[in-house]
């Protein structure tokens, strides 16, 4: 399945997808109610990584 940008849509609420950050890494995450990223790897999120792009 191809990533789409997080500016051309956004997943359900608490829905886990495949994301894609701005430092290349692939992790899953999901998008909370307020609009908030939430990236699952711990290492990943403790870099301060941005999600660009998300799957199913």
């Amino acid at each position: 399945m191809v990533y789409k940008s997080v500016k051309h849509g956004l997943p359900r609420s608490f829905t886990r997808v495949w994301v894609m950050t701005d430092t290349g890494r692939e992790t899953t995450g999901y998008l909370k109610s307020n609009g908030e990223w939430v990236i699952n790897c711990v290492t990943i999120r403790a870099t301060g990584a941005n999600v660009e792009r998300w799957r199913e």
